[in-house]
């Protein structure tokens, strides 16, 4: 609802505009000549172009943000992986120390995992 009350602002603003704004003019893009342009559209047209570079740039950036935040949850993926690797490592590693501890006869530790 908000955001149709805001475009019946904008769109009155632009009537507004197109009204007081009326004259002509001509435009010459290279050799290309345009003559009776009205001054409103112009404008308008203008407004909109940097809309649409502003958007690009937008996107251009949320892409470069997507490709960084997927490097880092890989980064964190393997780290993860590791760590359980690591982890059942040192378990194996207890379990064998516990088993060549009673094979030789030591008393065993209480306090290990």
């Amino acid at each position: 609802m908000f955001a149709l009350i805001v475009l019946v602002v904008f769109g009155i603003g632009v009537a507004f505009f197109a009204t007081q704004n009326t004259q002509t003019i001509s435009i010459t893009l290279g050799s290309y000549h345009l003559s009776g342009v009205p001054l409103y559209l112009i404008v308008l047209v203008s407004l909109l172009l940097g809309f649409v570079v502003s958007w690009i740039i937008s996107l251009v950036d949320v892409i470069s943000s997507a490709f960084k935040i997927h490097g880092k949850e890989s980064t964190i993926k393997d780290a993860n992986k590791q760590i359980s690797d690591l982890t059942k490592n040192v378990h194996q590693l207890e379990l064998e120390n516990e088993r060549l501890k009673a094979e030789s006869g030591h008393p065993s530790d209480e306090k290990s995992l």
